[in-house]
């Protein structure tokens, strides 16, 4: 292992006790900026799987035990209370952010509809957002049914809205079976976006980044953010010190 890997272990909460409750899970998240959901143990970012692996844990044969049990019910708890942004961002994985992080990130003008600024919005994604603006949060179960979409096409349209911040997992549904996702728009659950330009922005998300990666290049942003060369380049050159975050990051901490 480099030293650079020996660096982001430890900045990433892999060289202590696994997250064992989710207050140390909304203070990882908020340290570490951003964070998948499952990331590999030799992963290219933070993961709150591998920050909460407690091999000491009873594991059942198909590897089930109580902490990703309960890292299962973190993801989900975590948006509801504001704590943590969850959609498919990084690479259309599942992605938290921080509050701040997300605000950074978020590139809209802050209301309901801010889907309808977004060129070439597929049909699904529109109606999918459409839907949420007008009847509020809906679990992908009754998404489908209402807008008679088949799973893979809705599956489509959440990566979609996910890459663009528009949407944030927020909680399940139960029903027969597997738990449902249920999707709200991020803005009315988050403060989005931050203060200031998009250049200003951007170049504190890209320091966020760095602070997070140890070590970055512009190409790095472009690989997780989805940025434009040039847009990159100019967010890494900017790159402030990285900002506390305040206490207006998220809705739950009025």
């Amino acid at each position: 292992m480099t030293a650079l890997q020996e660096a982001r272990m430890q900045r990433w909460w892999r060289d202590g006790p696994p997250i064992r409750t989710i207050d140390e899970a909304r203070e990882y998240v908020h340290d570490v900026h951003f964070s998948l959901l499952f990331g590999g143990a030799q992963g290219r970012y933070p993961s709150l799987r591998e920050a909460s692996r407690d091999y000491s844990a009873p594991r059942q044969p198909s590897g089930w035990g109580p902490d990703i049990e309960a890292m299962w019910t973190w993801k989900d708890e975590l948006p509801v209370r504001g704590d943590a942004w969850l959609g498919r961002y990084i690479s259309g994985k599942q992605t938290l952010l921080a509050p701040a992080m997300l605000a950074d990130l978020y590139e809209w003008p802050g209301a309901e509809d801010d889907f309808e600024h977004v060129r070439q919005l597929t049909p699904a994604a529109h109606r999918l957002a459409r839907h949420l603006l007008d009847e509020g949060a809906t679990s992908t179960r009754v998404a489908r049914a209402v807008l008679g979409l088949a799973p893979k096409t809705v599956d489509r349209a959440i990566t979609e809205l996910g890459r663009h911040l528009l949407v944030t997992n927020y909680g399940v549904e139960a029903g027969a079976g597997w738990d449902s996702c249920v999707l709200e728009l991020t803005t009315r659950v988050f403060h989005v976006p931050s203060a200031g330009g998009r250049d200003e922005r951007d170049a504190a998300a890209a320091a966020r980044f760095t602070d997070t990666m140890i070590s970055s290049r512009p190409i790095e942003l472009r690989r997780a953010f989805g940025w434009s060369k040039e847009r990159a380049e100019r967010a890494f050159a900017a790159a402030p010190t990285v900002p506390e975050p305040t206490e207006t990051d998220s809705l739950a901490e009025r």
